[in-house]
């Protein structure tokens, strides 16, 4: 019974954790591109989910980097048969798939080595810019694709940029800090006069 119950609250939470990461990338959608949805719903839906990322994402980050990689075997597939996997029908340029593949590949490299670590207050708000510029850069794209305009452009490169950016500042300020940590611990290894200090 007791797994049965544990079994219904994963469940439970990862229902839960679906539908507010589609609040917060719908919110986006909305906010940035209103179309027959007005930006005041947009709103609401990322006041409402953005404090419960925020507050949640030292559980969630853990299989953020796995999501990534599925994206990155998406873009494989996509450079090997030419089309989108979700859609044979829809070509995708070698390029195009390529820079989202390089662009998903780098932000799980990242992403996974928040793993491992209690996240800080840096490394919250990277990964909600992250993800801002990951919606952003959907909309933007589903955007273009229905006005049948190039997909690659100088603002996509740019929200590219951005969102890499702020992982690697969040893993950049965790390595000099941890540098820091083995820098102050060093002198306390050693004796007098600089000599290694002896076994206890």
């Amino acid at each position: 019974m007791s797994q049965v119950k544990s079994g219904l609250r994963l469940a439970a939470l990862i229902l839960v954790g679906f539908v507010v990461a589609g609040m917060f990338f719908g919110g986006a959608d909305y906010l940035f591109f209103p179309s027959a949805h007005s930006r005041r719903l947009g709103l609401i839906f990322l006041v409402i989910s953005t404090p419960i990322m925020v507050l949640t994402m030292n559980r969630w980050v853990k299989v953020m980097a796995g999501f990534l990689g599925l994206a990155v075997l998406n873009g494989l597939f996509s450079i090997s048969t030419g089309h989108v996997l979700a859609n044979p029908t829809m070509p995708i340029s070698h390029f195009y798939a390529s820079s989202l593949t390089l662009f998903f590949a780098l932000a799980a490299i990242l992403t996974g080595t928040m793993k491992n670590r209690r996240l800080s207050l840096i490394d919250r708000i990277s990964v909600m810019a992250y993800l801002c510029s990951l919606a952003f850069l959907i909309s933007y794209q589903t955007q273009r694709e229905e006005a049948k305009s190039a997909p690659l452009n100088a603002t996509y490169f740019i929200l590219m940029g951005i969102g890499l950016s702020c992982l690697f500042a969040a893993w950049a300020v965790d390595y000099i800090q941890r540098h820091r940590g083995h820098s102050r611990l060093r002198p306390h290894l050693r004796g007098p006069g600089g000599s290694p200090a002896d076994p206890i």
